[in-house]
């Protein structure tokens, strides 16, 4: 949220043909508005993924929390991200993408992808185990399941219906 910030302006010089002739001129346009900014930016970046990976290593045995407070707001961050950089470049910016706004776009593009398979892996790859095998658990300490938990999609969602509600804060 911070790069957009950082994002030049002045690239509307660069079809002037004095700019194109000038060295100067060329350095100016191409030049990154409130450099400062870039050192904070970077600074949270690097914060924000240093915590993310502290976190990931802390808990990476609890799959669940990892997907709810890791993964998924991960993904849907920089989702947010990427889109506020899209739409500084092409409504402030007139389209006109400066370095810094590529920057932008590549790290949290890149950011998306990763939390974004990750969340994948995990859903579906490491929790799936955990599932396939309290289901194999399941049978065998209950038989073969149909008779003492319904076995059709019918009664499957009726005991969904009228099971307890999910547990606050889990939406996996």
């Amino acid at each position: 949220m911070i790069f957009p910030g950082t994002f030049t302006s002045i690239d509307s010089l660069s079809s002037d043909e004095r700019v194109q002739d000038s060295a100067a001129a060329r350095a100016l346009v191409n030049s990154v508005k409130h450099a400062s900014l870039l050192w904070v930016a970077g600074f949270c970046c690097a914060i924000g993924a240093g915590g993310m990976i502290w976190l990931w290593w802390t808990w990476r045995h609890n799959f669940v929390w990892l997907l709810n407070k890791i993964f998924m707001p991960g993904c849907l961050n920089s989702i947010a991200g990427l889109m506020n950089t899209l739409v500084n470049v092409y409504s402030q910016q007139g389209g006109t993408w400066s370095v810094t706004a590529k920057v932008t776009a590549i790290v949290t593009g890149t950011t998306t992808l990763i939390t974004g398979a990750l969340f994948a892996i995990y859903n579906w790859g490491a929790l799936g185990t955990v599932k396939r095998k309290h289901e194999v658990e399941s049978r065998a300490f209950y038989g073969n399941g149909e008779r003492e938990r319904g076995g059709g999609f019918v009664e499957k969602m009726k005991r969904k219906a009228d099971g307890p509600a999910l547990e606050p804060g889990s939406v996996v």
